[in-house]
């Protein structure tokens, strides 16, 4: 829908009291006029106004017009201020006019420099003239006076929001349970016609939240918890949970440099919290949700007074719907506030949302119809001469050729985040003798699967938070798991018992685990910068932690030889370990300009096969630190996983695209067309030891099985 423009650029003047407003862009063309405004008395109004709209919302009858009425009387002075002359009142009344004229909507901007003015709840202006609340005809957005050059966001539909409930001890208790099925319930109509994913975060430290936001895309964030303003640091505030639960009170620009950890960044921020957009009076970005903005968020839709559950859920539905039905931002807010309204005749809560928009244009994302995939249980290829059996009685493993997909399957457990959601190197695996595919998931549990028909055969918990990296022993008697809770817990595959207590030293996330050839050594990666060496036959550590990197320990990889360990992370550079002294063999191997995710030898250890979030793949050779050829790049955007077939004549690598792309490595080029499928990034990527089936895994909670045609 397109949209006439109507913004004011408002100023501070030469006197105390004296502030200048300017029409910068309207169809009825410019003007410019000073008006006076006793800031001190209408912020003095905000408590008043506060008790009328909680008090609105229980709809009891005689009461609305004195309750209503410090909000119209506001609303009227803020109106009367900024179209006092003539000269800005005509241009408002023509623009209104061309817009409805033309059928449009008049989008009011509000670009508000004074940071006083931008503690005012500009959203109650109110036209006596018209008899009507501005916001409730047209939508009424506060631009921050920053750069924007992004177009709309191509999405295939759902629209993908990620929920955040936060409930720390300490403070006003929340009913997380009840917070989540009422955004359910607000969402059901999008969600089951695909328009909308919600996901909820497991919780809401800000371990999972970068977790989350680094290994995923997301399209909105809606955040339920406490805000507040600081008055004495003047910044806003959301109340995060910390260790023990107890709080982590997280400043907006905090809370900014913890979302632009996602790439892209979320294009909408939902703060459904406590006043979550009150600003303070001497700093324009003080406010979390103007401070989100200027961090990066296009959008950010905040709450400027305290808010009932009932106003909160009616807002969610109507601009959520209005959001996954292709409208603007500002036109799903106006929805929003037209639903609040919907929820009795009395409530003045519509006032509460406010819409603070990074530039001009309002139409973030351009949403494409969904993709079909099967149920849980669908085999893709339904052709027997095409199953695991038969294609594992075949005499050789193909090196190259055409591959589809054989199969897919899905948890029937719901976990936080999809039961069978897998990510970083090693979180998909098949057992030696390939009768068991193991996944990790952030709901903390580790899976067993039958990867010929996709049946669970079993979940193994007691990880307490997401598990990041499994690794099977060379003879299959052991599985190994590492956490988000810093700990490495073995398991008896067969059994499904945990084989004694779980291994304890990382004082962080525990990226990555691998076994010797021999079995005899577990190496495991931490978020803690270390690599540690284990004796899985006791549990006990080998030696002192080795170190040298300068961030996180992504992924580590043994060669074939027992000797050799690598190491890789986000400090960009590959480290390669002697096992026996814990030394540096050489100088790092350098190269890759972003974070290396994951390491692969190929079967004979001639080769090191990296993945970076450069784009590329690189190859190494181990014994000199070299470069092998030059650098892969098949999948589009960042790369996540890779891995060799077991007779090392395919590589196969997954990216941020959704795909899969084999490739020959003795010419270094793709083995035919990139696999798709998936709908988000590809975390994991496992060959069968016969070389006859790959399983990749995803943030679409599908696990794919390809295999040759």
């Amino acid at each position: 829908m397109s949209v006439q423009i109507f913004e004011l650029s408002i100023s501070r003047g030469a006197g105390s009291k004296l502030y200048g407003v300017q029409v910068v862009n309207s169809p009825a063309g410019e003007a410019s006029a000073e008006f006076t405004l006793d800031v001190d008395a209408l912020l003095a109004q905000r408590g008043p106004i506060q008790t009328a709209l909680l008090a609105s919302s229980a709809n009891v009858r005689g009461r609305i017009s004195r309750l209503e009425q410090p909000v119209r009387d506001l609303g009227a002075a803020l109106f009367e201020a900024l179209f006092a002359t003539p000269a800005v009142a005509g241009r408002y009344q023509a623009s209104l006019a061309i817009a409805h004229n033309g059928g449009e909507p008049l989008r009011v901007i509000l670009r508000i420099d004074p940071a006083e003015l931008a503690a005012l709840p500009w959203e109650a202006m109110y036209d006596a003239g018209a008899g009507g609340y501005v916001c409730h005809r047209e939508p009424l957005v506060r631009r921050v006076p920053v750069a924007a050059t992004l177009n709309p966001l191509q999405v295939t539909a759902p629209l993908r929001i990620m929920g955040i409930v936060s409930a720390p001890r300490g403070l006003p208790p929340l009913d997380a349970e009840r917070e989540r099925e009422q955004l359910a319930t607000a969402l059901r109509r999008p969600i089951s016609s695909g328009a909308v994913e919600l996901v909820w975060a497991p919780d809401a430290t800000w371990e999972t939240l970068q977790e989350m936001l680094l290994t995923e895309q997301w399209h909105i964030i809606h955040f339920i918890g406490h805000g507040d303003f600081d008055a004495h640091d003047s910044a806003g505030v959301l109340a995060l949970t910390g260790d023990g639960g107890r709080v982590n009170r997280v400043t907006a620009g905090r809370f900014a440099d913890l979302l632009g950890q996602a790439e892209p960044m979320p294009r909408v921020v939902v703060l459904n919290s406590c006043s979550s957009a009150t600003s303070g009076a001497d700093d324009l970005f003080s406010g979390t949700a103007a401070a989100l903005a200027r961090g990066g968020i296009r959008a950010v839709a905040a709450m400027q007074f305290s808010v009932t559950d009932r106003a909160a859920v009616a807002f969610s539905r109507a601009f959520y719907t209005a959001l996954a039905a292709g409208r603007g931002v500002d036109q799903a807010v106006l929805s929003g506030r037209i639903g609040v309204l919907g929820t009795g005749g009395s409530t003045l809560e519509w006032l509460t949302p406010v819409l603070y928009l990074r530039g001009d244009d309002a139409h973030l994302f351009t949403v494409l119809p969904p993709t079909q995939t099967a149920t849980n249980e669908e085999s893709v290829d339904r052709d027997p001469s095409h199953s695991a059996a038969s294609a594992a009685s075949a005499a050789s493993a193909p090196s190259a050729g055409t591959w589809r997909e054989l199969r897919r399957f899905s948890g029937a457990a719901a976990g936080w985040w999809g039961s069978n959601f897998t990510i970083g190197s090693g979180q998909v695996v098949f057992s030696p003798d390939g009768s068991i595919l193991a996944t990790g998931s952030t709901d903390r549990v580790v899976r067993l699967w039958d990867p010929t028909t996709g049946q669970e055969l079993a979940a193994l918990s007691g990880h307490t938070k997401p598990v990041r990296s499994l690794a099977f022993s060379p003879g299959g008697e052991l599985l190994a798991s590492g956490s988000a809770d810093k700990t490495i817990r073995l398991w008896n595959p067969t059994s499904g018992q945990a084989v004694r207590t779980p291994l304890i030293g990382h004082t962080d996330w525990v990226q990555s685990v691998a076994f010797s050839p021999d079995g005899a050594v577990l190496a495991s990666g931490s978020a803690d910068q270390t690599v540690r060496l284990w004796d899985p036959a006791t549990g006990q550590p080998v030696g002192e932690p080795i170190k040298g990197h300068r961030n996180w320990v992504r992924t580590v990889a043994f060669g074939v030889d027992n000797e050799i360990l690598a190491s890789a992370g986000n400090d960009g550079t590959i480290r390669l370990w002697n096992i026996s002294t814990g030394e540096l063999i050489g100088e790092p191997l350098t190269g890759h300009t972003r974070m290396v995710r994951a390491l692969a030898f190929s079967p004979d250890g001639a080769v090191l096969a990296s993945s970076s979030a450069d784009k590329t793949i690189r190859l190494w050779d181990p014994h000199t630190g070299q470069p092998v050829g030059e650098p892969l790049s098949g999948n589009a955007g960042e790369l996540w996983s890779v891995t060799f077939s077991p007779d090392g004549r395919l590589l196969a690598s997954g990216g941020n695209d959704g795909s899969v792309q084999l490739w020959n490595v003795s010419t270094g080029r793709p083995a035919g067309e990139p696999l798709t499928g998936h709908l988000y990034l590809v975390g994991s990527l496992a060959f069968s030891p016969d070389g006859r089936l790959l399983a990749s895994s995803s943030p679409d909670r599908i696990i794919r099985i390809w295999g040759p045609a």
